[in-house]
């Protein structure tokens, strides 16, 4: 019976990809109308726009993964686990690389994955601009694997500092990128020093020496100038040196030589600045754009194949009046592209139209650590105007977006639970993971 439904394979569990295939698999996957497929190569989700928190200990990614498997049983899709290597348009396959356990073990060897309807979801990855020394000395926040080793990073940073065993005395950490991330993982690894001071560790705030830096005229460039001026204040406020205008030449072991020629010296060196999308994805015989994404027209499309659409970090989606740029790289595009493509997909099966798809801007919410963020809300007063936001308000209302998420996946009854598992949690627990 499967075999004859329509098969819908999504490539990559990202937040677009995850909510796009969860709400296929409920509305025609259940209903036995399709076989919405998911193929990623980890088993586990965790919200991209959570990273910052897994890097600094405030949040445990074994309490807040989505296993595939399990959500793909109960959520009516299929859950393929392996990477995308190529794709065969002519015969409407992807081809899937050999998996190995953990010990590098075989478990499967190359395998081939036929397809109706593809959807590429892959997100993206942090862009160095070919900028020397990135790649071998700074760590970027792609992964939770990312996210997990710069946790251990400052961990271990810290513990020599309180041992006096660092050569500096000094916990010495760069930013590169002054981004919604860059600014984020600023604030929240404040907060966790601050934390583990509360803790019992013998390390003060002093002690931490956190520059963020940013190659244009303000951070957060993408929103309004006064959150712009407000962020700064804030972190200026907790001793975090935020550098404009400043242009990185290179990356070696002692830290950032900068356009003057002065090296800037740090301990831990993050890079956040930029995102493309995976080289592969340029190699797939699809137009891309120079940062490896897939054009598409204003139905989510590849401009070469109508069975293969894009969304997300990955696709490069024409906005504008004229279709003169393109849909920019963050999770609400990715949401609304998800929802509009179910729509779609749905009409598809039934040979029916839809409208293009619009995007329709709600603003930014940027997390400040704890207690505090900053934020513009177009969809209070229309795309014309922005009500702005800031403190514990904005907190919670970017708080909220990672509820929203949970309940596309989950459904409300069982998103009020996992909040209230939450609260309950931080009442009980350890604020940080310290091990």
């Amino acid at each position: 019976m499967q075999s004859s439904l329509q098969r819908i394979v999504v490539v990559g569990g990202g937040a677009g990809g995850l909510e796009l295939v969860t709400l296929l698999g409920k509305s025609l996957g259940k209903k036995r109308l399709a076989l919405p497929t998911l193929l990623d190569g980890s088993p586990t989700h965790i919200w991209k726009p959570l990273l910052h928190e897994v890097a600094t200990g405030a949040l445990n990614t074994g309490e807040d993964e989505l296993n595939y498997f399990s959500h793909g049983h109960s959520s009516g899709y299929e859950f393929q686990y392996g990477w995308m290597t190529g794709l065969d348009r002519k015969k409407k396959q992807i081809h899937i690389g050999p998996i190995n356990d953990y010990t590098g073990k075989p478990i499967s060897g190359p395998r081939d994955l036929s397809y109706d309807t593809l959807v590429l979801a892959v997100g993206g990855i942090s862009n160095s601009f070919g900028t020397p020394g990135v790649d071998k000395h700074c760590i970027c926040l792609d992964t939770p694997a990312d996210a997990e080793l710069l946790r251990r990073q400052i961990l271990s940073q810290a513990l020599s500092v309180v041992l006096g065993s660092a050569p500096s005395g000094r916990l010495r950490i760069g930013i590169v990128g002054a981004g919604a991330t860059g600014v984020e993982l600023a604030a929240e690894i404040h907060h966790t020093i601050c934390e583990l001071r509360n803790c019992g560790a013998n390390l003060f705030q002093e002690q931490l020496e956190m520059t963020l830096m940013e190659g244009g005229p303000r951070i957060l460039a993408g929103s309004h100038q006064s959150l712009s001026e407000f962020a700064t204040k804030e972190l200026r406020k907790r001793n975090i040196d935020v550098k404009t205008n400043c242009i990185i030449k290179s990356v070696n072991e002692k830290g950032f030589v900068l356009q003057d020629g002065s090296v800037l010296e740090k301990d831990i060196k993050i890079w956040t600045a930029g995102i493309k999308a995976p080289d592969w994805l340029s190699t797939l015989g699809l137009q891309t754009d120079k940062v490896n994404r897939v054009k598409t027209n204003e139905y989510l499309q590849s401009l070469d194949d109508p069975s293969i659409f894009a969304l997300g970090d990955c696709a490069s989606v024409p906005w504008g009046k004229d279709h003169n740029v393109c849909l920019p790289a963050t999770a609400q595009v990715a949401h609304q592209e998800a929802e509009w493509l179910v729509k779609k997909l749905k009409a598809r099966l039934e040979n029916k139209n839809v409208e293009p798809f619009v995007f329709k801007p709600q603003g930014m919410l940027v997390s400040l650590g704890e207690g505090t963020a900053v934020g513009s809300l177009a969809a209070i007063v229309g795309p014309k105007r922005d009500y702005y936001v800031e403190g514990r308000g904005a907190k919670a209302l970017y708080s909220s977006l990672y509820r929203m998420h949970q309940g596309v996946l989950y459904g409300w009854t069982r998103a009020m639970l996992l909040l209230i598992g939450d609260k309950l949690r931080h009442v009980a627990l350890p604020q940080l993971k310290l091990h």
